[in-house]
């Protein structure tokens, strides 16, 4: 056992510190009106503040994170949606653009047909192609009153070429611009021809002229043509030239591209085709009579070849 001494009094002070302590907090506390919760509630705040910040310097970027990403994927949505509504509302310009083109076409076609009501004509669609051999297949035949050597125009009245072969349900057209065909023309008062050239689609232009030729003359058909009615635009001049001896020769540029033609319009000429026939075409024994050639001519004189 512990012997305490007499004079001992350290646990006597002690115990007597410990309760001036709790005296003196006592009254520190009613002072300051807070109590016991308060004081606890401070001292809590005080050690736990800085975990909160801390809590906060790791847990705000991650928060942050996450909203980007929600507003990145909102953002994409609407990205997305307003994708989908710029490509209908670009569907929507095409149709309306083809409408538009093809408004213009008829308008066109209507103001031929009100020039010159006393031809008659077929509005037609190429379908075809055939490689090598420039020629273009067109969506009307003999059911459609589509005959051999009946002229061929574009939407806008300028010349093609000429049918060359016929079946019921469609047609062969060839070009001017191809094979050895003539046709007979005017610039001005002058009258002559122009004559397709290999591996190019500019033609030669022979005049009996007097007067010289200008770059940029207009080439039409001659009402000496037995191929086309007369007034129609073929091409124009490329370059000036002068007459020798009463005779020019220079080159055109035709207004049409036959391999960017989707529209074309046949014209019932002459009035009646089995003349046409029988002046311009022959018929082969092994070929059926909806199907006919019209002969290619190397000649540059005269009518039509």
């Amino acid at each position: 056992m512990l012997n305490r001494q007499p004079g001992d009094r350290t646990l006597p002070t002690l115990i007597t510190l410990l309760v001036l302590a709790l005296l003196l907090m006592t009254f520190d506390i009613r002072a300051e009106g807070g109590g016991v919760i308060g004081i606890l509630r401070t001292g809590t705040q005080t050690i736990v503040s800085p975990l909160q910040k801390a809590a906060a310097f790791a847990v705000n970027p991650v928060v942050d994170m996450v909203d980007s990403l929600t507003n990145v994927a909102t953002l994409r949505e609407q990205n997305q949606a307003l994708q989908r509504r710029v490509a209908e509302a670009e569907a929507a310009l095409v149709a309306v653009n083809d409408d538009l083109a093809r408004l213009e076409l008829y308008e066109r076609l209507y103001e031929l047909e009100s020039t010159s009501a006393a031809i008659g004509r077929t509005v037609a669609q190429v379908i075809g192609r055939p490689p090598l051999e420039g020629a273009l297949i067109i969506d009307k035949g003999t059911s459609d009153g589509i005959a051999v050597g009946q002229p061929v125009i574009d939407p806008n009245g300028y010349v093609v070429g000429s049918v060359v072969q016929v079946t019921p349900g469609s047609a062969t057209v060839i070009p001017i611009t191809v094979g050895r065909s003539h046709l007979t023309v005017a610039v001005g008062e002058q009258t002559g021809t122009v004559v397709p050239q290999i591996d190019t689609d500019v033609m030669r232009l022979d005049l009996d002229a007097e007067e010289p030729v200008a770059e940029g003359d207009q080439v039409v058909t001659s009402s000496g043509s037995v191929r086309f009615p007369s007034g129609y635009p073929v091409g124009y001049v490329l370059a000036d030239a002068s007459p020798t001896n009463d005779f020019l020769s220079t080159e055109i540029q035709p207004h049409v591209r036959p391999d960017t033609l989707r529209i074309v319009v046949v014209l019932a000429w002459p009035p009646d085709p089995v003349t046409a026939v029988t002046d311009t075409t022959t018929t082969s024994s092994t070929t059926p009579s909806t199907t006919t050639s019209v002969p290619e001519s190397s000649s540059t004189t005269g009518g039509d070849g």
